[in-house]
């Protein structure tokens, strides 16, 4: 082992600073020391002295006044607190470059990105001030408009506000069209609470995904939503990477699943990982509790309607793609809301649809823990009846559904809005699509028997029939006259699509013994009337709304069946929707066909075995779903339907018949309303 030799290079001033006092003296005009003074020091020589004075030499032939060197004071050592402070100083120096050097990259981001978006599309033609002002003025209009009087906000405004030269009227208009026409829809917001005054400083990413949200339908600016729609995504990325956990940004990210981004592959879609998201914020924030008690009372509705929100959003998201639910099926507060829409004078007009629709989801979910024990085509073999239990479960949600009419009607005389209505109609609609995906696992199974119970095949396939043709007529008769259709949340397009598919392939050879020539026709023209409503403009914004995807998947499928026109004769009315020879077609094999023999359907666990040389056949949701994202989605031409007038479903209640009747009265009363907005 070496042995280490520290060498210390001392030179003279260093003997000379540790020297003591008594090596020093001091003389009239300075001392005499071994050291040098002050100008020798200067020098880098060493004093001369005569013997007897006390001045050097060079001093006195300088006439320069010999002044000695003191020894330098040593700093007193640094405490921990002054270390502790010094650290902080440089951690904020640190984070002010960071910052910088982000708000650089930002703007890098932003330029890209505004440079891929067409000039014909950026709207800038249409803003209210000239696009060559400095953002600076954007964000000097919203501070004058908006301006907080409380001190502890930051003012920094939002991205979208900033890049998107969204002045305060702008933004105004587009707060107006979310809660008037999209908010009714999916009523997790409370208007009172959520205002642009208290977002927009406050929460920026519920405020963004509001703008984005609404930018769609802007037509004051038509190309605002190609600009702002990555402004909600960089929105989420950030609150998910700095960790936010807020009720705000809860709501933010079930907005942004509800409403998607449209891509351009199904596939790209990730509406699933968005809710997620939210679903376990919910938890976090500890929204399936009783609220605090120091919660204020338009506070404790906030939370339970989001949670209530959160809840149905994740037992739908179970129902279509056949996975099991984040949330508890036997949830306490989902089961306690049955009353809750009328627990205080804050609550909102569309609650009572809100606790409708989680009694309906409460019943799929017993129909789910039901179908999903064990292995369900061993319990059929082992006796099961899935059929007797299908019809009993449709029974219920129609039960259910007969008494929540009634509940809207009493609570439409206290909120006379032609919105609760829609949704009130909606709800009926979701209702009749869940009993559907009941009864179609029955369908499925009598199919795969042959069909052997006649009676019991043609029970099935007429309550099956009547809830797929009830799911199109309310969206047909009393929902698309409204005008509010295009502002639906795209998984009302999704039910009514797979209604319209269903009936589709009741065409098929193998089971077209079961219909006469009068229902086939009937399908037809049902079906061809549904794809012209879902394609035209009235309804779908553009080729990439959910809408215009649904009708040219079932203008594909529905050609299947309609080649041979000598077989069925056309409609009445031409259909032009229809691809040519030239469009690109779905493959050969469309749902509910199951070509892999090893395929088990997510969603019930069973598959449909068709006969030697055919494919199986899977007639659940989650196939459905499985097909459209993996066919392509050719571009047909769309044409405006005419308008039909809604004739109402006779349901055989006083209650009923009284619904149908308002609902054609106040249709009459705000039909041009709605058409002029």
């Amino acid at each position: 082992m070496g042995v280490a030799v520290l060498n210390f290079n001392l030179n003279r001033e260093d003997f000379d600073s540790l020297s003591g006092p008594d090596e020093l003296s001091t003389g009239a005009n300075g001392c005499q020391s071994s050291s040098a003074c002050v100008h020798c020091k200067s020098l880098k020589v060493r004093c001369d002295f005569t013997p007897g004075e006390k001045v050097c030499q060079r001093c006195q032939l300088g006439n320069i006044r010999c002044v000695p060197r003191t020894r330098k004071k040593r700093k007193p050592a640094p405490t921990h607190e002054d270390l502790q402070e010094r650290a902080q100083n440089q951690d904020r120096q640190i984070e002010a470059i960071l910052r910088q050097l982000d708000k650089l990259r930002a703007s890098h981001k932003v330029k890209d990105l505004l440079a891929k978006v067409p000039l014909e599309h950026s709207g800038f033609t249409n803003i209210k001030i000239s696009s060559e002002i400095e953002p600076s003025a954007i964000e000097s209009a919203s501070l004058s408009y908006f301006g907080s009087a409380s001190p502890e906000i930051e003012h920094t405004c939002p991205d979208i506000v900033k890049y998107c030269d969204l002045y305060p009227e702008d933004i105004l208009d587009l707060f107006s069209i979310f809660f008037e026409r999209i908010n009714p829809y999916f009523s997790i917001l409370d208007p009172e609470l959520h205002t642009v005054f208290n977002l927009i400083w406050r929460a920026p990413f519920l405020f963004t995904v509001i703008c984005v949200t609404a930018s769609r339908y802007y037509e004051g600016r038509s190309g605002l939503f190609d600009m702002a729609k990555d402004f909600a995504r960089d929105a989420a990325s950030r609150a998910l990477i700095d960790g936010s956990k807020s009720l705000d940004v809860c709501q933010a990210y079930l907005l942004m699943a509800v409403y998607p981004v449209p891509k351009k592959k199904w596939a790209e879609d990730k509406s699933w990982l968005l809710m997620g998201v939210a679903i376990r914020m919910a938890l976090e924030l500890g929204l399936h509790q009783p609220p605090p008690p120091d919660c204020s009372e338009r506070e404790a509705l906030n939370r339970m309607r989001t949670w209530l929100n959160c809840y149905c959003v994740d037992g739908s998201h179970a129902i279509q793609f056949g996975k099991m639910p984040m949330l508890r099926l036997d949830d306490y507060l989902a089961r306690n809301s049955r009353t809750w829409y009328k627990s205080s004078g804050l609550n909102l007009p569309f609650d009572v649809h809100l606790c409708g629709y989680v009694q309906i989801i409460l019943l799929m979910a017993d129909w789910r823990r039901y179908v999903g024990e064990g292995d369900l085509r061993q319990r059929i073999v082992d006796g099961l009846d899935i059929t007797g239990a299908a019809l009993e479960k449709q029974r219920q949600l129609d039960e259910e559904m007969d008494v929540w009419k009634v509940n809207y009607f009493e609570d439409l005389n206290l909120h006379p809005l032609p919105i609760c209505l829609y949704r009130g109609n909606t709800t009926q609609l979701i209702t009749a699509y869940l009993r559907l995906v009941v009864l179609s696992l029955s369908f499925q199974h009598l199919a795969l028997d042959g069909f052997h119970s006649h009676s019991m095949a043609l029970t099935v396939l007429n309550t099956s029939m009547d809830a797929a043709n009830t799911v199109i007529q309310i969206m047909l008769e009393r929902l698309y006259p409204t005008g509010y259709l295009r502002y639906a949340m795209a998984a009302n397009f999704l039910y009514v699509s797979f209604a319209a598919a269903f009936l589709i392939n009741l065409l098929r050879p193998n089971f077209r013994s079961l219909l006469d020539e009068e229902r086939q026709h009937s399908i037809i023209a049902t079906v061809r009337r549904l794809i012209d409503v879902l394609g035209s403009k009235d309804v779908a914004v553009d080729d990439r709304h959910m809408p215009a995807l649904y009708s040219r998947f079932l203008s594909s499928l529905l050609k299947r069946y309609t080649d041979d026109e000598d077989r069925i004769e056309d409609s009445e009315d031409t259909y032009d929707n229809l691809p040519d020879s030239n469009t690109p077609q779905f493959p050969a094999a469309s749902w509910p066909d199951v070509f892999n023999p090893g395929y088990t359907s997510l969603a019930e666990s069973s598959y449909l075995s068709g006969q030697e040389g055919t494919a199986d056949m899977d007639f659940s949701l989650a196939h459905f779903l499985k097909t459209v994202s993996e066919n392509p989605t050719p571009i047909v031409n769309t044409t405006t339907p005419a308008i039909y007038d809604p004739s109402g479903m006779q349901w055989g209640s006083q209650a009923e018949a009284e619904w149908n009747s308002c609902s054609q009265d106040f249709w009459r009363q705000f039909a041009g309303q709605s058409r002029a907005y």
